[in-house]
C-alpha cells in the first residue's frame, strides 16, 4: 500500500458537499515517548506534505481540532523522526485513531465512509499477507529440500492466492465506487492493468459525481481515455520531445514502414536487459523499413545516466526524453505505468501489437517483413 499511496497522493482534491461543523481527532499513540510531536499534514498537488498541525502525545493519547473540508481529503499523521505515514482521510467527521510507533501501516482510523473502507481493506489485505509468507516460507522449506512436487504444488497455489488477491481488489472497488479510497484502489488496479478498461469505465458511471470531481477521479477518467486511446486497432497518438543534444524529435519524423514505441529508462534492469534484444531486431529489419523511437523516463537529474546508458548499450536509433520520470507526459499519453512498454505500429501509425518482447517481437517481424 504504501508505494500506492506514494504515487496516488498528489492527485488528491477536494469533493464537493460536506458538514460545516468543526471536527476532532481524538485517540491513543502506542509506543510513542511523551512529548513526541507528530505532523498532521495534506498534500500540496505537487505531491508535497504541508504541515496543517501537530499532534503532541501526551499521556498516550493524542487529540487535534480538524479543519471543516469541502466532501473528502486525505491526511498523513508523519513521525519526523521515521518518516512513516498513517494514513487518514478527513471527511468533516470526528475521527478515532489506534496509533503503533512500531507499525504505522497497522495503525487504524475509524469515522467517515473512506476511513471505514481503508480499515476494512487493509484487514483483508494483511489476511492475504499471511498467506503469502507461509506460502514463501514453505517454498523455502523445499527448495533446501529439494522437493521438486511440493515445489511446483507451491507455485500453483502462490498463483491462485495472487489471483484471489486481485478477485478481492477488483470486488472491492466494484462495490464500493462513491469513495475517495476507491478511487486511490481503482487508480493502482488501473495502473497494474489488474482490470479491464470496460470493468473500469462500468465502475465509474456507477460513481457519484462528487468523486469523480476530484482530481484522483479526473485522473482516472483521464486515464481511462488513455487506454482507449492506445488499444490496438487505434492510432498512435502524436508526440515530440528532446534528444540527447536537445533537438526536438517527433514520432511523425521517425515512423518508418513498421516503428516500435520503445519506453525504458537508464535506472530500468529490466529495460538495459532487453535492449541487446532491441538492437538484434534493428538490426536485422531496419534495412527494410523497420524503426524505433526511445522515450525514457528518466530522472530531471538523469541526463547523463541517460545518455550513457544509450552509449554502453549501443542504441542507434533516436531517443528522446523530457526527464520527468513517471510524470514524462508522452508515458501519462500512452498510460504507461510500468517499463520496458512497446507500441509497433504500421506505416499509418495504428497501433498492430503491445509490448513484444525478445522472441516474441522477433517472431511478430519476421512475420510482417517476410509475408
Amino acid at each position: 500500500m504504501r508505494l500506492l499511496f506514494v504515487t496516488a497522493i498528489a492527485a488528491i482534491l477536494t469533493a464537493c458537499g460536506g458538514d460545516s461543523g468543526q471536527k476532532k481527532l481524538t485517540g491513543t499513540a502506542l509506543g510513542f515517548e511523551e512529548g513526541t510531536k507528530l505532523y498532521w499534514q495534506s498534500i500540496d498537488e505537487n505531491n508535497q506534505p504541508v504541515i496543517l498541525d501537530t499532534l503532541i502525545v501526551q499521556g498516550g493519547k493524542v487529540s487535534i481540532d480538524l479543519e471543516t473540508v469541502e466532501g473528502s481529503e486525505l491526511r498523513l499523521i508523519t513521525e519526523p523522526i521515521g518518516r512513516k505515514n498513517m494514513i487518514v482521510f478527513n471527511e468533516n467527521q470526528d475521527i478515532k485513531i489506534t496509533m503503533y510507533k512500531d507499525s504505522m501501516q497497522a495503525s487504524r482510523a475509524t469515522g467517515g465512509r473512506s476511513n471505514d473502507l481503508y480499515g476494512e481493506y487493509n484487514q483483508t489485505l494483511r489476511q492475504y499477507a499471511v498467506l503469502k509468507k507461509e506460502k514463501a516460507a514453505a517454498y523455502k522449506q523445499a527448495r533446501q529440500e529439494q522437493d521438486g512436487i511440493l515445489i511446483n504444488i507451491l507455485q500453483e497455489e502462490n498463483k491462485e492466492l495472487m489471483s484471489a488477491e486481485r478477485a478481492f481488489k477488483k470486488q472491492f472497488v466494484q462495490q464500493n465506487p462513491n469513495s475517495l479510497f476507491t478511487m486511490i484502489i481503482l487508480s493502482e488496479l488501473i495502473n497494474k492493468k489488474d482490470i479491464t478498461a470496460d470493468e473500469a469505465r462500468e465502475i465509474v458511471e456507477n460513481t457519484s459525481p462528487e468523486v469523480l470531481n476530484t482530481l484522483i477521479g479526473k485522473t482516472v477518467k483521464e486515464s481511462l481515455e488513455a487506454m482507449k486511446n492506445v488499444e490496438i486497432g487505434g492510432i498512435a497518438p502524436k508526440f515530440e520531445a528532446p534528444n540527447p543534444a536537445g533537438e526536438i524529435v517527433s514520432l511523425k519524423e521517425v515512423k518508418g514502414k513498421f516503428t516500435l514505441i520503445d519506453f525504458w529508462a537508464s535506472w530500468c534492469k529490466p529495460c538495459r536487459v532487453e535492449n541487446p534484444n532491441l538492437v538484434k531486431a534493428y538490426e536485422a529489419y531496419h534495412d527494410q523499413g523497420f524503426n524505433i523511437i526511445g522515450v525514457s523516463l528518466d530522472q530531471p537529474n538523469g541526463k547523463a545516466r541517460w545518455i550513457k546508458a544509450i552509449a554502453d548499450d549501443g542504441l542507434p536509433w533516436p531517443q528522446i526524453s523530457n526527464l520527468q520520470f513517471w510524470q514524462d507526459p508522452i508515458a501519462r499519453m500512452y498510460n504507461v505505468h510500468a517499463i520496458p512498454a512497446s507500441f509497433l505500429l504500421d506505416e499509418n501509425g495504428v497501433i498492430i501489437a503491445k509490448n513484444l518482447r525478445g522472441p516474441q517481437l522477433e517472431a511478430k517481424l519476421a512475420q510482417l517483413f517476410d509475408n
